[in-house]
């Protein structure tokens, strides 16, 4: 808050002192008053309070420490909250907060008596008892901030270290360090408040605020330093509420200002996020150690801090939202997607002394999961030693876990997960050299997505688990999850540091995943079809770009199978390899004995963005490699290389018939094998085919001609009716590409029989009869069929003009590809 003092004191420079006097001045506590009441509230209390110095400050003052608990009750199950001070001083009602605060921790209240009964209170009223009574500035009499650690030219951190660089300059600071060292609190609750630390010399006066000074109210953070919060948002908003409750508003940050955090590549955006800066400051000591919850507060009122401080003590007494043991909530030292290494302990002692030792090694734990998570299944793998590291890293377990090991491989092969993820890549696990070691005990927490799940089963390192909540595990249901806490205790940890936890068990409801387009889209793209009939292979790479991919169904056969090899439409510039669900019945044909495959293709778009000219090569090459790659797997997949039909719609045809009319390009002498293969084909069978590029011989046939310009490199971007004119004005300059990528103008002797079939034409085709669809007009097929059948190949073309009983792309291929007889 300083800033912001520092503006308010501006401000109040420019009023009128005449505007201030109708504010009473308020009581300065004196020292004598303040050291008088701990020593009362030590002769009144004897049973509930401690005094005692930690440490001397400035002109000989004592740094006290107030401990306060019910001593009738055993202290291993309490917890351990700190409050101090360390802007006390010239932020006074820090220290009246404090105060105010003791006071009631020492009351009858029933929540003040509980509160003693389960937790140990320490306080700290104030730190630096040289600013509170004399100076009203921030620095010790070395010119050193108990709170920053800052001094007068640099930081007495040292943060790798956690040691202060001159601890003789700052006996303030070392009397709380020390409390945190002995006690390693649970949670270190850090006071601010309003003063006189921005009121100029000539501005002090007597010293003494007036009544009506106030700031606002912040809790569980400051505004310079947003590290300085708990890591939950719940404990703060308990004490907001429980603050609210008694009439007290509190600030929430940047929540309230409505910005996001900042880090460093965001320094650009910096007028647009919030101001905070994440900064060590003293008060992260303890978490840095202990793995203490801190957190900051802003006081106005002291009853405001007494009212927030009861709602944070119910958190320290109560079970945590989904924790079965009283306590804060600051027992988890890893974690990794939901899945967390915990402190082992039944009493809150055990946990401590399980935390902080866990919490100071948890930077070497490797952990993983098996993954995808899949429903009835989960897992949790933790390794503490480079031993149990490289056993993860080569997935091999035997060597640490003998036959146990056979429980975790058949979890693992039951399951359809894909691999161990891990945070750490397998060469980093390979290059581990350290282990851990500890003695206290660990535990680990699964969660569940389920409210009831039935029949769990968990184990470790392949040894079944029972309900013990010492040595086994437990389960209950809270927050949402069904927890699992398995608890490991200390003369059980296994020396090889590996941790490897299944849990099975049954979901108590069935929930439906994977949303459904609307039915006219499932109708539309063939949807059942495609979910009924799962491929063999999907996404299998036959290149190393993401789209050089194909989906491959092999059919049950004692021998080699014919396949269908099928190239999606789109003007190779969109769909993919589903698309052939919307043309063939693939089940039918895989249950005619028929295998097929549906390949994915670089796009004209990939080709434009790397500059390839004409851009049309990159979708027909991959046409011809995936068919070279489909044929190298031929032995393998038990397919019969010599029966391969290409099938397509549109750009989808244009291709298979290239590849039909092109001569093979296999290369027999090269290195690569599936280079070596054929790309001939037994016959193609198509919809909707384009036949030729050469925009002369298209308007030839069909004078409303659009198609062709977007596969030589114009832009795709404006319509094909403004592009097509272009491309016919620059024919001469792609003659050669134009026939290097035409069908027809590869057509031979040796082609193989095309099928070609026309759905949509709506009047008989006249040659130079400008059509409906130009682009997709069966005159591409009469064009083809005029340059085939001379050379003795046969073009059959079917459409709705010619008088024959329909026919289809799939009746076609089942006739023609029929399986070898016996």
């Amino acid at each position: 808050m300083k800033h912001l003092l520092a503006l308010f004191c501006l401000l109040a420079a420019l009023v009128p002192l005449g505007a201030q006097e109708s504010y009473a001045p308020m009581h300065r506590l004196t020292w004598d008053e303040y050291v008088g009441t701990l020593i009362h509230w030590r002769q009144m209390f004897p049973k509930r309070m401690t005094m005692e110095s930690r440490g001397m400050s400035g002109q000989t003052m004592p740094v006290y420490l107030l401990k306060i608990t019910d001593t009738t009750v055993p202290a291993a199950d309490k917890q351990v909250c700190l409050i101090t001070t360390l802007h006390s001083g010239p932020e006074r009602t820090g220290t009246t907060g404090a105060m105010a605060f003791a006071e009631w921790c020492l009351s009858d209240d029933p929540l003040a008596v509980e509160t003693r009964k389960k937790q140990i209170i320490l306080v700290m009223p104030c730190v630096n008892p040289l600013a509170m009574f004399y100076t009203d500035r921030f620095r010790n009499e070395h010119g050193v901030d108990p709170y920053t650690g800052g001094g007068r030219l640099s930081k007495l951190w040292d943060v790798k270290t956690l040691t202060l660089t001159r601890p003789e300059d700052a006996p303030e600071l070392t009397a709380v360090l020390s409390v945190i060292d002995e006690y390693q609190p649970d949670v270190h609750a850090h006071l601010h408040g309003t003063g006189l630390q921005e009121y100029a010399p000539e501005q002090l006066g007597a010293r003494r605020l007036y009544h009506g000074q106030i700031m606002t109210e912040v809790t569980g953070g400051a505004y310079s330093n947003y590290a300085l919060r708990p890591w939950d948002w719940r404990v703060t908003e308990a004490m907001i509420e429980a603050g609210r409750a008694a009439g007290f508003p509190s600030d929430r940050f940047e929540a309230d200002a409505q910005r996001t955090f900042w880090g460093p590549e965001l320094a650009p955006l910096g007028r647009k996020l919030w101001h905070g800066m994440p900064l060590f400051y003293s008060a992260h000591y303890g978490y840095a150690k202990y793995h203490t919850m801190l957190l900051t507060q802003e006081v106005a009122w002291e009853q405001s801090l007494v009212a927030r401080m009861q709602g944070l003590m119910r958190i320290g007494n109560g079970v945590w939202l989904d924790e079965r043991t009283p306590g804060y909530p600051v027992n988890r030292m890893r974690h990794f997607v939901g899945h967390y290494v915990t402190a082992y302990g039944s009493a809150a002692a055990e946990r401590r002394a399980s935390r902080v030792e866990l919490w100071n090694q948890q930077s070497d734990f490797a952990l993983g999961f098996l993954y995808p998570q899949t429903v009835g299944r989960e897992t949790f793998v933790v390794a503490t030693t480079a031993a149990a590291k490289h056993a993860i890293a080569l997935n091999d377990f035997r060597h640490l876990l003998g036959d146990s090991a056979t429980e975790i491989e058949r979890f693992i092969k039951a399951g359809p997960e894909l691999k161990i993820a891990m945070e750490q890549t397998p060469e980093q696990l390979l290059a581990a050299t350290t282990d851990a070691s500890f003695s206290h005990g660990i535990g680990f927490r699964l969660r569940l997505p389920y409210r009831e799940p039935r029949q769990i089963e968990v184990r470790l390192n392949g040894a079944a688990l029972k309900q013990d909540a010492a040595d086994g595990y437990e389960s209950w249901h809270a927050d949402g999850f069904t927890q699992v806490q398995v608890n490991v205790p200390p003369q059980k940890l296994p020396a090889h540091g590996l941790y490897f936890i299944t849990c099975a068990y049954t979901p108590d409801e069935q929930r439906p995943t994977g949303w459904m387009p609307p039915a006219e889209v499932q109708k539309k793209y063939a949807t059942d079809k495609l979910d009924a009939t799962p491929a063999t292979f999907t996404d299998l790479p036959y290149g190393s770009h993401f789209r050089q991919s194909m989906d491959v169904w092999l059919t049950e056969s004692t021998k080699p199978t014919p396949v269908v090899f099928y190239i999606h439409g789109g003007g190779w510039n969109a769909q993919d390899k589903t698309d052939i669900h919307q043309h063939l019945d693939v089940r039918a044909l895989l249950d005619a004995g028929i295998s097929v495959a549906s390949i994915n293709y670089r796009f004209l778009a990939d080709a434009n963005a790397a500059k390839v000219t004409p851009p049309l090569q990159w979708p027909l090459q991959d046409a011809a490699r995936a068919l070279q790659f489909l044929r190298s797997k031929a032995d393998e997949w038990h397919l019969d290389k010599t029966r391969i039909a290409a099938s397509g719609v549109s750009a989808g045809g244009c291709s298979s018939l290239w590849l039909a009319m092109h001569d093979d390009m296999a290369e027999p002498q090269s290195a690569d094998p599936v280079a070596r293969e054929s790309t001939r084909l037994l016959f193609t069978a198509t919809k909707a085919p384009q036949a030729s590029f050469d925009p002369q011989q298209l308007v030839e046939w069909i004078p409303n001609s659009e198609y062709g310009a977007h596969a030589f490199g114009y832009p795709l971007s404006k319509s094909r009716k403004e592009t097509f004119p272009l491309f016919l004005a620059d024919r001469e300059k792609h003659i050669a590409d134009i026939r290097r990528w035409s069908p027809i103008a590869h057509a031979s002797a040796d082609d193989p029989p095309a099928f070609v079939v026309y759905t949509k034409d709506d009047k008989p085709p006249v040659k130079g009869q400008p059509q409906t669809d130009p682009s997709h007009s069966v005159l591409h097929a009469l064009m083809l069929q005029a340059t085939l059948q001379p050379l003795g190949v046969s073009c059959e073309v079917h459409h709705p003009q010619d008088g024959k009983p329909a026919t289809t792309m799939q009746e076609l291929l089942a006739q023609h590809l029929k399986p070898a007889q016996p």
